[in-house]
């Protein structure tokens, strides 16, 4: 993990949170890139685009939805993936304690609570998401009792290069739906047809990774939160 170089700010936090709302809304939109799971779970939690959300404000809101209870740290880092899924697990999630610049839209090499927010919480009030998260979680914890490398492989790939990264099929067309997406401009190069590709299963047993210091470059398909809720399951199965 990483220690915190920035922290909260609340003035210039509230007039970043505003410009990277409304660039980063117009950007998604241009590409008719947002998915009904995002902006629906958005719709519930009553964000006022004009200033930072604040954790119990999210909590309250998400409570009747999913249960989450969000946790807000003075300090900036990037969990172990197993202590991030144990949160997860138990309903919570923290959340970093800075918002980047709009100047940083495009690339922020520091976890943030603008990606913490903008990226995962409006999937996580959506029931049918929440469900796929909570399985995800819990394969991850039993796979890491169980030293097992070869599932945690393939959960590293569904969580960066899915969760993070992925493009979902929906009856309106190709949406976003990796929370990186949500929170900075690589959605432009996800949109590229010659950087999609359709997810396998050998992609999945190849156990690859992402860098986190740079744009992908690669992005996978797949058909529906169903086929992603089969993939973990498959990955269950075999613990």
């Amino acid at each position: 993990m990483r220690k915190a170089s920035r922290t909260f700010d609340p003035v210039n936090d509230n007039r970043n949170w505003e410009a990277l709302f409304e660039t980063h809304f117009q950007n998604l939109q241009s590409l008719n890139a947002i998915s009904t799971l995002w902006i629906s779970g958005l719709s519930k939690l009553g964000i006022d685009h004009s200033k930072r959300p604040r954790a119990e404000d999210l909590t309250k809101a998400i409570q009747p939805y999913t249960g989450y209870t969000f946790v807000q740290t003075k300090e900036n880092i990037i969990l172990e993936q197993i202590d991030w899924y144990k949160m997860i697990a138990n309903y919570e999630m923290p959340l970093t304690s800075f918002v980047r610049t709009p100047e940083e839209l495009e690339y922020c090499d520091e976890p943030d609570i603008w990606h913490d927010i903008m990226g995962h919480i409006p999937f996580l009030a959506e029931k049918k998401y929440s469900d796929m998260y909570q399985l995800l979680a819990h394969t991850y914890i039993n796979a890491f009792k169980a030293e097992r490398e070869d599932l945690l492989k393939e959960l590293d790939f569904v969580g960066g290069m899915i969760i993070e990264l992925g493009l979902i099929r929906e009856p309106s067309g190709l949406k976003a739906f990796g929370s990186t997406f949500y929170s900075s401009s690589e959605v432009f190069a996800a949109y590229k047809s010659e950087n999609q590709i359709e997810f396998t299963m050998d992609a999945l047993i190849s156990g690859e990774s992402y860098d986190r210091h740079s744009f992908q470059g690669r992005y996978y398909i797949f058909n529906s939160l169903e086929h992603l809720s089969d993939i973990i399951t498959y990955i269950h199965r075999r613990l």
